[in-house]
Protein backbone atom coordinates (compact mmCIF):
# COMPACT_ATOMS: atom_id res chain seq x y z
CA UNK A 1 0.00 0.00 0.00
CA UNK A 2 2.73 2.48 0.93
CA UNK A 3 4.57 1.81 -2.32
CA UNK A 4 1.83 3.71 -4.10
CA UNK A 5 2.75 6.93 -2.33
CA UNK A 6 6.55 6.56 -2.42
CA UNK A 7 7.25 4.76 -5.67
CA UNK A 8 7.81 6.15 -9.12
CA UNK A 9 4.85 5.64 -11.46
CA UNK A 10 5.13 4.73 -15.14
CA UNK A 11 2.58 4.14 -17.90
CA UNK A 12 3.04 1.30 -20.38
CA UNK A 13 0.44 -0.04 -22.85
CA UNK A 14 -2.19 2.26 -21.32
CA UNK A 15 -1.66 0.68 -17.88
CA UNK A 16 -0.26 2.36 -14.78
CA UNK A 17 2.59 0.73 -12.83
CA UNK A 18 4.54 1.43 -9.65
CA UNK A 19 8.28 0.94 -10.11
CA UNK A 20 9.43 -1.21 -7.19
CA UNK A 21 13.12 -1.44 -8.13
CA UNK A 22 15.50 -0.80 -11.02
CA UNK A 23 18.47 -3.12 -11.59
CA UNK A 24 21.17 -2.58 -14.21
CA UNK A 25 21.00 -5.11 -17.03
CA UNK A 26 24.80 -5.48 -17.12
CA UNK A 27 24.73 -6.81 -13.54
CA UNK A 28 23.04 -9.95 -14.95
CA UNK A 29 20.38 -10.27 -12.25
CA UNK A 30 18.43 -13.50 -11.81
CA UNK A 31 15.12 -12.11 -13.05
CA UNK A 32 12.70 -14.69 -11.62
CA UNK A 33 14.32 -14.55 -8.18
CA UNK A 34 14.15 -10.75 -8.04
CA UNK A 35 10.58 -10.74 -9.37
CA UNK A 36 9.44 -13.13 -6.63
CA UNK A 37 11.45 -11.37 -3.91
CA UNK A 38 10.04 -7.93 -4.79
CA UNK A 39 6.49 -9.10 -5.43
CA UNK A 40 6.59 -7.58 -8.91
CA UNK A 41 4.16 -8.73 -11.57
CA UNK A 42 5.74 -7.00 -14.58
CA UNK A 43 9.32 -6.39 -15.72
CA UNK A 44 10.14 -3.67 -18.21
CA UNK A 45 13.48 -2.90 -19.91
CA UNK A 46 14.48 0.73 -20.39
CA UNK A 47 17.70 2.77 -20.47
CA UNK A 48 19.94 -0.18 -19.53
CA UNK A 49 17.82 -1.21 -16.53
CA UNK A 50 15.24 -3.83 -15.68
CA UNK A 51 12.29 -2.09 -14.07
CA UNK A 52 10.45 -4.36 -11.63
CA UNK A 53 6.88 -3.09 -11.42
CA UNK A 54 3.48 -3.72 -9.90
CA UNK A 55 0.42 -2.97 -11.98
CA UNK A 56 -2.07 -0.56 -10.46
CA UNK A 57 -5.47 -2.05 -11.29
CA UNK A 58 -8.00 0.19 -12.95
CA UNK A 59 -11.18 0.75 -11.04
CA UNK A 60 -14.60 0.49 -12.62
CA UNK A 61 -17.25 2.22 -10.59
CA UNK A 62 -20.81 3.27 -10.90
CA UNK A 63 -22.44 6.20 -9.24
CA UNK A 64 -24.99 5.41 -6.56
CA UNK A 65 -28.09 7.55 -6.56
Amino acid sequence: MFRFFRGEKVTFNNKLFIVVKKIRIDHNPIIDTWKEHLGADTILKKDGYYWFCEEIPSVDFEELT
